[in-house]
C-alpha cells in the first residue's frame, strides 16, 4: 500500500495546484487569461485523474487479493461441510486441492513446450487430476491444453480483471460463481404496488386473487470470453528464472477484464450478457445534446426508487471524459457538485455526495448517448463459471508456444427500478 499512498499524495498536490488556478478566475478576469487558466486547470486535472486511476488500480488489486483470499477460505470451509443432495462438488481449480504441487506441475507443463509425455510420472498425475475437472467441457485436455488455472494464478487473473473494469469487481456488482455453465434462474418479485386493506369487524378477508404473488425470473447463461493467443518462445519457457505464470495471469486477466466489463456494461443480450446500460430504463433525458446541468443529475437521481438509493453499492458510473464536464457544474448554492474526495485517505470521488465508478465502456457525451448510470448495482448480477481456463498450443506455433485465456460469464439487472440511465437529447 506504500505505492498507493505515494500516488495519492502526489495526486493531492496536483489537485491543490489545480484548485489554486481555478480560484484565481473571477468575473473580472480577462477572457484570454481565463481561457488560459481553464486550459491549465484541465491539464492539471487530467494529470490528477491519471494518478488517481493508477492509485485506484493498485488499491483495487490489493482489495481483490484480500477478497479472493477470503473467498478461498470460504470455499475450503464449504468443502469440509456436507453438500446438499444432488449438488456437484464445487472445486473451481485443481489448485484448491493440490496447492503449490499443482502450480509447479503446471509450470513444468508450460516449460516442457506443453508436452505432457516429457514430464515425470508424478507431474503428469498432478496435471491429470486438474484436467479431470473439465471433463464436461469441449476444450481439450492433456497435450492439447485445457488445464484449469492453478488457484494462485487464478487469483492474479481475477485481480487484473477487477482492476480493468468495475463490472468485473465483486465490490461493485453482485457476483454468483457456480461450478458449471448450466442455465441459472434468478427469481424475482415486485410487490411494491401492493398494500394491506382496512378491516371492518365481522367482515371476511377478500379472496379475489389480487393479493397473489407474481414470481418472475432472470435466466443467466454462460457466454464464453476468449483472449487472443499470447505467443512466447520455448527458450523463454525453459530458461526463464522468474515466475512467468504471474505475467501471463496479468496479461490474460487484463484482456478478459476489458471485454468482460464491456459486455456487462453495454452488451446486447444476444449471444452475450445484457449490459446494465442496455437493460436499464432511461431515467431522464437532457434538454441539450452536448451539455449537462445540475438539474439533469438531480432528475436522474430521483428517477430511481428511494429504496434503491441507499446501500454500499449505490453509485454513479460514467466514462472518464464525462467527468471533465461534471467538474465544472455547480449546484443552486454555487457549490461544485463534483468532489475528488481525499485520495490520501482513500476517500473516493463523489458526484452530489454519491460514489463514482469510472467505466471506460460507457459512452461519452454525444447526441442520444447514454452517458451516466445511477442506482444500486447490487441489483446487477454477474454470473461466472469457476476460475478462468488456460489453453496451451504447441504445434500451432512450433517451435514457439501459445497460450490463451477462456472464461464464461453472464449478467443482467435483477430489478428494473434499481438502475437508471441519463440519455443526452437527440441532435
Amino acid at each position: 500500500m506504500t505505492k498507493v499512498k505515494e500516488l495519492r499524495e502526489k495526486a493531492q498536490k496536483v489537485l491543490t495546484e489545480a484548485n489554486d488556478v481555478r480560484s484565481k478566475i473571477t468575473e473580472k478576469t480577462p477572457k484570454e487569461e481565463a481561457r488560459a487558466a481553464n486550459d491549465q486547470f484541465d491539464k492539471l486535472m487530467d494529470q490528477y485523474d491519471e494518478l488517481v486511476k493508477e492509485a485506484g488500480r493498485e488499491e483495487r488489486a490489493c482489495k481483490a487479493q484480500q477478497d479472493e483470499e477470503r473467498r478461498q477460505e470460504e470455499r475450503e470451509r464449504e468443502e469440509r461441510e456436507a453438500r446438499r443432495p444432488g449438488q456437484e462438488d464445487v472445486t473451481h481449480s485443481a489448485g484448491d486441492t493440490f496447492g503449490e504441487e499443482y502450480r509447479e506441475a503446471f509450470r513444468q507443463f508450460l516449460a516442457s513446450g506443453a508436452d505432457i509425455s516429457d514430464l515425470d510420472k508424478e507431474v503428469r498425475e498432478a496435471l491429470r487430476a486438474g484436467a479431470r475437472e473439465i471433463r464436461t467441457q469441449t476444450l481439450g485436455t492433456g497435450a492439447t491444453g485445457g488445464f484449469l488455472v492453478p488457484t494462485t494464478l487464478a487469483n492474479a487473473i481475477n485481480i487484473a480483471m477487477a482492476a480493468h473494469g468495475p463490472m468485473m469487481d465483486a465490490n461493485v456488482a453482485t457476483e454468483i460463481n457456480l461450478a458449471t455453465g448450466a442455465p441459472f434462474d434468478l427469481p424475482k418479485v415486485d410487490d411494491t404496488a401492493e398494500e394491506a386493506n382496512p378491516h371492518t369487524e365481522g367482515d371476511e378477508g377478500v379472496d379475489d386473487d389480487t393479493g397473489d404473488i407474481v414470481l418472475a425470473k432472470t435466466q443467466l447463461l454462460a457466454h464464453t470470453l476468449v483472449t487472443p493467443w499470447i505467443k512466447w518462445s520455448f527458450e523463454l519457457a525453459q530458461d526463464s528464472a522468474f515466475g512467468f505464470e504471474s505475467l501471463l495471469g496479468k496479461l490474460i486477466g487484463e484482456r478478459l477484464g476489458r471485454k468482460g466489463n464491456a459486455w456487462l456494461t453495454v452488451g446486447t443480450g444476444v449471444n452475450e450478457p445484457l449490459g446494465f446500460v442496455t437493460g436499464a430504463q432511461v431515467g431522464h433525458t437532457t434538454a441539450s445534446a452536448a451539455a449537462l446541468t445540475f438539474d439533469d443529475i438531480m432528475e436522474l437521481e430521483h428517477s430511481v426508487d428511494p429504496a434503491y438509493r441507499s446501500g454500499p453499492k449505490v453509485r454513479f458510473q460514467m466514462h472518464d471524459q464525462t467527468v471533465k464536464t461534471l467538474r465544472k457544474i455547480k449546484d443552486s448554492n454555487g457549490r461544485y457538485i463534483w468532489s475528488d474526495g481525499d485520495v490520501t485517505k482513500g476517500v473516493p470521488a463523489t458526484l452530489n455526495n454519491r460514489p463514482v465508478s469510472f467505466n471506460q465502456a460507457m459512452a461519452q457525451i454525444a447526441a442520444s448517448a447514454k452517458t451516466i448510470a445511477y442506482g444500486d448495482f447490487s441489483q446487477y448480477y454477474v454470473r461466472k463459471v469457476g476460475n478462468p481456463l488456460l489453453g496451451v498450443a504447441r504445434e500451432k506455433f512450433f517451435p514457439n508456444l501459445g497460450i490463451m485465456g477462456v472464461h464464461r460469464i453472464d449478467g443482467a439487472i435483477g430489478h428494473a427500478k434499481a438502475i437508471k440511465t441519463l440519455q443526452m437529447a437527440a441532435g
